[in-house]
């Protein structure tokens, strides 16, 4: 796609505003649809008054258990495809950060994605080691363009929100029990139980929901001598997820609202999706085990994620309520590298975040908005040794903290017009110290940064019609900077922060009760983009985004939804010492979406989804060599209820399309997505 074709697909939907508009109006003579709040941006806004670029998705998507990963659903939303480190791409911004795997430890890299569960912010790692799951989730929010207003550092790129259900004053219970088969002959199974309990009525309720699954995974292993026989099961893998929620709404204090949360996930085993077989074009999803060379190499992982959550919410029962969010988590992560070069990584991760908030909506008051205060303190321990002649080692502490202020507000000048007004204050600090080994020779290595910045947003809505809203945004967008090491030339060095200013507008138009179309033009200018070039990060003098996307819904008939979407993207290095002009890495110039549902009666029901990501480089400097995407892939599915029993089957990949996610040069390898499989879940709900 060039960047011509791009204009002119910005002007026709400039162009096609008014005109759905139009149409819309006419349509409006039916029921409207139900309407759609976003929690993300923390307003609590009704879908079509939010001028970041939101896609909602509910458990209606899911909830068959197609999908158990969050990375897996949010790829259906325009310009977010999947990357090879367990995290997605939006807009072209990698989440993983700028560097992944061992770097992002040597660097102290940022994710770029911010993950938000249930309020709780998602630990990086430098890879997704243990993805946030699926099951009894209420809603899913993909919010692409820097969030950094509300969610401040790691946010830059955008965020995922999940929202899973909370406990209710009946009883209910659910059971799943499902199997996956890969092109290998490999099997996998799943299990996941729901249960839900009032303790008091009306009072004090529990909602306890458990998953997990066990097996081997769909990658292909083959062995240079005797790897697979005398090694562990490398494609063999489990996982678990346990949370409980207990709600407290005591009748004596009206108003008050306290939830206790708690999350465990278990994760072993097989993680990466590496694969060396680049004689065949990557295509047989195959890696080689050898001694011989580094591109050989699996990783095997161990890790516990705990975290205990409160959120205690008072109404004033005058438009205004005050929410306290405390959270605590423990991440600890081990894995060890086989065969070649036995690296082990031993990582804990304490995190302690406090969020207080007030919003307000007080009736017959043209204002209404939220103002915070956040902090957070994060404890970042971590030992690395590569076991091949003391080859390297490396050991780090770090203490990273955040304060900030924050607020958005709204006000309505008219009861077409809105102004959007948004602010965050926020300092950052980090106190790092490392030990570096490189054959025995230790390097003491400190990192000490205090940086403040502010992060401004203002926007503004316009009411065309009772169906039409238009609107736009300008925000600023932040990272932090780092400190890092380069292995080759035992290097210390530093690198700035990096920040965005964004430019939105927004069409959101709702057909009567049949349809509705959402389109987004953006422009993204960045200063300091941070990417990793030669082993080590450097900062993007200039760089910017620019691109359009479109999303909608279409019931052609009561029983057949249609739904589809389209995200192109252009990208350009504007400034820099040896990439002036490049692209930047993980930005398809196009990725397009659709998919269709039929229901037959009130029992059965089948659909599809077909997923097209145009080729991207995976590097800045742009090597023709190492271009990854140019695929196309088709998900197919059916279910069938009777009483309180579903029956779900579904095949991902129908056709078996090779999916290359990114290709590395050193060593030369690829991450591949996931090969054609077929699923099957039985639910019962009681």
């Amino acid at each position: 796609m060039k960047p011509n074709k791009l204009s002119l697909a910005v002007a026709f939907a400039l162009s096609s505003t008014l005109s759905f508009a139009a149409i819309a109006e006419e349509a409006n003579q039916v029921d409207s649809l139900d309407t759609i709040t976003v929690v993300g941006e923390k307003t609590n806004k009704d879908l079509k008054h939010t001028t970041t670029a939101v896609t909602v998705i509910d458990a209606d998507q899911f909830e068959n258990g197609q999908n158990k990963k969050l990375n897996d659903i949010v790829t259906l939303a325009p310009n977010v495809v999947a990357e090879g480190f367990g995290s997605v791409t939006i807009r072209g911004i990698s989440g993983t950060g700028a560097s992944t795997g061992q770097y992002a430890y040597l660097t102290g890299s940022r994710s770029r994605i911010a993950t938000i569960v249930d309020g709780v912010t998602q630990r990086w790692t430098g890879y997704g080691y243990s993805p946030s799951g699926l099951w009894d989730a209420k809603s899913v929010e993909v919010l692409r363009g820097p969030q950094s207003t509300s969610q401040g550092t790691n946010a830059i790129g955008g965020a995922l929100v999940s929202t899973t259900n909370d406990p209710t004053y009946e009883y209910e219970a659910a059971v799943r029990a499902g199997l996956e088969n890969y092109e290998n002959g490999n099997f996998k199974n799943n299990l996941a139980v729901m249960f839900n309990t009032p303790l008091i009525e009306n009072e004090l309720a529990l909602r306890v929901a458990v998953d997990g699954t066990k097996g081997e995974g769909w990658l292909n292993y083959t062995q240079e001598t005797d790897q697979l026989d005398v090694g562990p099961d490398v494609n063999d893998s489990k996982n678990l997820n346990l949370r409980a929620k207990l709600l407290w709404e005591p009748s004596a204090i009206p108003g008050l609202s306290a939830k206790l949360t708690y999350n465990y996930h278990k994760y072993e085993g097989e993680f990466l999706t590496w694969v060396n077989d680049s004689d065949d074009g990557y295509g047989s999803q195959t890696l080689e085990l050898k001694a011989s060379s580094q591109n050989g190499n699996t990783r095997l992982q161990d890790t516990d994620i705990h975290t205990i959550a409160l959120d205690v919410n008072y109404d004033f029962s005058n438009g205004i309520s005050n929410l306290t969010h405390f959270d605590y988590q423990l991440n600890h992560i081990t894995f060890y590298q086989y065969p070649l070069n036995k690296t082990e990584l031993d990582n804990k991760l304490y995190t302690y975040e406090l969020d207080n908030r007030v919003s307000f909506a007080v009736p017959d008051s043209d204002w209404s908005g939220m103002t915070g205060i956040y902090f957070s303190h994060e404890k970042n321990d971590f030992d690395i040794d590569n076991n091949v002649n003391g080859w390297t080692s490396y050991a780090s502490l770090a203490d990273s903290q955040v304060i900030a202020l924050y607020g958005e507000t709204t006000y309505a000048m008219s009861q077409r017009w809105n102004l959007i007004g948004g602010a965050r204050l926020e300092n950052n600090s980090v106190d790092r110290d490392m030990v570096y080994a490189p054959k025995g020779t230790a390097y003491n290595l400190a990192q000490n940064d205090d940086e403040t910045v502010f992060l401004p947003k203002v926007g503004m809505t316009y009411d065309l019609t009772d169906s039409t809203t238009v609107g736009g945004n300008v925000r600023r967008g932040y990272n932090a900077g780092g400190a890092g090491l380069k292995m080759s030339t035992d290097e210390y060095y530093s690198y700035d922060k990096e920040t965005v200013i964004a430019y939105e507008l927004t069409a959101k138009t709702q057909f009567g009760n049949r349809a509705t179309l959402s389109s987004n033009l953006f422009y993204n200018d960045y200063d300091g983009y941070q990417a990793q070039s030669d082993s080590k990060i450097t900062n993007v003098d200039s760089s910017h985004t620019y691109g359009l996307e479109l999303e909608g819904t279409f019931w052609a008939t009561n029983d057949l939804m249609l739904r589809g979407s389209a995200g192109l993207l252009d990208s350009k290095v504007d400034a820099n010492s040896n990439t002036t002009g490049d692209e930047l890495p993980y930005a398809p110039h196009a990725n397009l979406s659709v998919g269709f549902t039929q229901y037959i009666g009130e029992s059965f029901s089948f659909g599809a989804d077909t997923k097209y990501v145009s080729e991207y480089y995976s590097d800045l400097d742009n090597d023709s060599d190492y271009t990854a995407g140019d695929y196309v892939t088709a998900d197919a599915r059916l279910s069938y209820t009777w009483g309180d029993f579903t029956i779900d089957g579904y095949i991902k990949n129908l056709a078996n399309a090779d999916v290359i996610l990114l290709k590395s040069s050193s060593p030369e390898r690829a991450s591949v997505g996931q090969t054609r499989t077929y699923g099957l879940n039985v639910t019962y709900k009681m």
